[in-house]
């Protein structure tokens, strides 16, 4: 997990700070396209061992990004619009128990009539 030397919320572009240099290291590409990242990159990603990572191509290069990595960003930028609103599935279900309730009172009046 990256600590608080590495932190990498969007990737590899981060550096130790804005005063620093981006990490960067080479590495070869084969014919096929395979490529090994490095031990350094790997454990500062928090990667064990094999798993996934999201590539990212935009007008800078590739970006590498681990799956919790765009979960955070994704829920970074959905914060601002979510404030004060509660979970929707939350609102779901108040939803479907007062609509229950509802229908167990009408019952219970149409029972009594």
């Amino acid at each position: 997990m990256p600590g608080p030397r590495h932190r990498l919320p969007h990737g590899l572009r981060i550096g130790l700070d804005s005063m620093h240099e981006p990490l960067r290291r080479t590495v070869q590409v084969g014919e096929n396209g395979r490529m090994n990242l490095p031990a350094e990159i790997r454990r500062i990603l928090g990667l064990t061992g094999s798993g996934r990572v999201i590539l990212t191509q935009d007008e800078d290069g590739i970006r590498i990004t681990t799956a919790e990595q765009a979960l955070r960003r994704v829920r970074s930028l959905a914060a601002p619009f979510a404030e004060g609103r509660g979970s929707v599935v939350d609102a779901f279900i108040a939803e479907k128990r007062a609509d229950a309730a509802r229908e167990d009172a009408e019952g219970n009046a149409d029972s009594h009539a």
